[in-house]
């Protein structure tokens, strides 16, 4: 069965840097309240999240995931009002394009044939 396809990511300097993976992580942040059982649910590394979430910071106009460090009571992790923000015009982005999908199933049909 053929499908139409589209992928949609934010570059920044010719390098991705909010997409699919990072919003999935934000997802998986924001239901588990911790970085470390975030990574556990998408089987990830932790370095390799521990980057992608200071990469999000550092070049976000704010903090788009706050970590809070261990202690007796343990650390977490949470996203941000800003970064909410950027999950909802994201699944925004994510509906317009599936609709845009569903518009081109035409395309489909001559191909079909």
């Amino acid at each position: 069965m053929k499908q139409l396809k589209i992928k949609c990511w934010i570059e920044e300097d010719g390098e991705k840097f909010y997409g699919p993976g990072p919003h999935e992580l934000l997802k998986q942040i924001q239901k588990e309240g911790s970085l470390s059982k975030a990574v556990e649910q998408m089987h990830m590394s932790y370095k390799k999240a521990w980057a992608m979430v200071q990469r999000l910071n550092q070049f976000s106009e704010e903090a788009l995931v706050i970590l809070k460090k261990g202690g007796q009571h343990g650390g977490g992790a949470e996203v941000s009002l800003y970064g909410l923000g950027i999950m909802k015009e994201y699944d925004d982005l994510q509906l317009k394009v599936r609709q845009l999908i569903a518009q081109e199933e035409k395309l489909l049909k001559v191909l079909k044939k």
